[in-house]
C-alpha cells in the first residue's frame, strides 16, 4: 500500500517515530485504532510513545497461559512506571487447556499460536481500523521487506518503528530511561512463549529448530 488518506510512505519515512504515531492519532478516533502489545524485549518503546500521545489508550496485552514469570512482571512494571491501560485477553479456558493436555506446542507450534494468539484477536481487528505495531526491519527475513502501511483484508497495519535500527532502539531505551526486560541480560533478544524461545541473537531463538518463524497473528 502506497498510501493512507494521502499520506505517503516518503512522507512517513521523513517523519520521527513520535510524529508517525501521532500522525496516526490525529487521523483517525481512539476506537478505530488497535494497540497491543507481547511486553517483549523492544515493547516498552511503542508503549512509550503510545503514553506520551494517548495515556489511557487500550493496550492489548495477550495472555497466552505460556508467558515467562519475567515477562509478567516486565508487564506489571511498565503499567506502573508509564500508567499504561492495560487490558487482557486470551483463548477460551477450555481451548487453551486443550493446548497444555495435548502438548500441541510441541508437535504443531502453528496450532497452538492459532488457539492462544490469532483467534483471540479475530473480535479486536474486526472492530478496529487500524493497527498499530511495533516491528523492526531488522528483526528477520520477513519484517525486512514490510512497508510503513500494510493493508491487510480486515485491518491497515502501520509499522511507525519499522526502519530503526537496533543501534537507535538502545538510544531511545537510554535517553527514556525505560527499563529492559530481565530476559534480555540472560541472552534472550526475541521474547515470547515459555515452550517455544530459546536463547539467541535477533529472533534466532524462536521457535528454534523449526522453520517457523512469525506466531501468524502479524501475517
Amino acid at each position: 500500500m502506497d498510501s493512507i488518506k494521502g499520506f505517503s510512505q516518503v512522507d512517513f519515512e521523513n517523519y520521527s517515530i513520535e510524529e508517525r504515531v501521532r500522525w496516526v492519532f490525529d487521523h483517525f478516533a481512539e476506537d478505530e485504532i488497535l494497540m497491543t502489545s507481547s511486553f517483549g524485549s523492544s515493547s516498552a518503546l511503542l508503549l512509550h510513545l503510545i503514553h506520551k500521545i494517548s495515556p489511557q489508550h487500550p493496550i492489548y496485552f495477550l495472555n497466552t497461559g505460556y508467558h515467562f514469570e519475567e515477562t509478567k512482571a516486565y508487564k506489571d512494571k511498565l503499567q506502573a512506571q508509564l500508567g499504561l491501560n492495560v487490558k487482557t485477553i486470551g483463548a477460551p479456558e477450555n481451548k487453551h487447556r486443550f493446548t497444555e493436555e495435548n502438548y500441541t506446542y510441541q508437535h504443531n507450534q502453528d496450532l497452538c499460536c492459532f488457539i492462544n494468539k490469532v483467534e483471540p484477536l479475530a473480535a479486536l481487528r474486526e472492530s478496529h481500523k487500524i493497527w498499530l505495531s511495533g516491528l523492526f526491519k531488522y528483526q528477520n527475513e520477513n519484517r525486512k521487506n514490510l512497508t510503513f502501511f500494510d493493508q491487510k483484508e480486515d485491518i491497515l497495519k502501520v509499522y511507525p518503528l519499522l526502519d530503526m535500527t537496533p543501534e537507535e532502539v538502545h538510544a531511545y531505551f537510554f535517553i527514556h530511561e525505560l527499563p529492559s526486560h530481565k530476559l534480555v541480560a540472560k541472552g534472550y533478544s526475541s521474547i515470547g512463549c515459555t515452550h517455544c524461545t530459546a536463547k539467541g541473537n535477533g529472533r534466532e531463538g524462536r521457535w528454534a529448530g523449526n522453520a517457523k518463524v512469525e506466531c501468524g497473528i502479524h501475517l
